[in-house]
């Protein structure tokens, strides 16, 4: 009587060969962060009303004009990611979970 040993093996993430992997190892990351900046601006404006110099001041402010003055106030990181216009769906998966360690 014979006997015949099987063995299986998983492979993971087939789509990506070993080069491919390595190389998603060593490379820096490219990564999607949105931030949200808060900033300040003072202009000087001439006008009638009160309602007036605030409707010339926001129409200053959406055209990038230079201000009279300005003073960061914060900035903060609302999200990141990992960007998919860089990676496919199979990179993403592997550096979340080999790489990075994301669970």
């Amino acid at each position: 009587m014979s006997h015949k040993e099987t063995i299986e093996t998983t492979v993971t993430y087939p789509d990506l060969d070993e080069e491919e992997k390595q190389s998603l190892r060593d490379d820096p990351k490219t990564w999607r962060v949105y931030v949200t900046k808060i900033i300040t601006e003072e202009y000087v404006i001439d006008a009638d009303t009160q309602e007036d110099a605030e409707h010339y001041a926001m129409e200053k402010a959406e055209n990038f004009s230079e201000p009279d003055g300005s003073e960061l106030e914060t900035i903060t990181v609302d999200s990141s990611e990992l960007d998919r216009g860089t990676y496919q769906e199979d990179e993403i998966e592997f550096l979340e979970e080999e790489v990075l360690d994301v669970t």
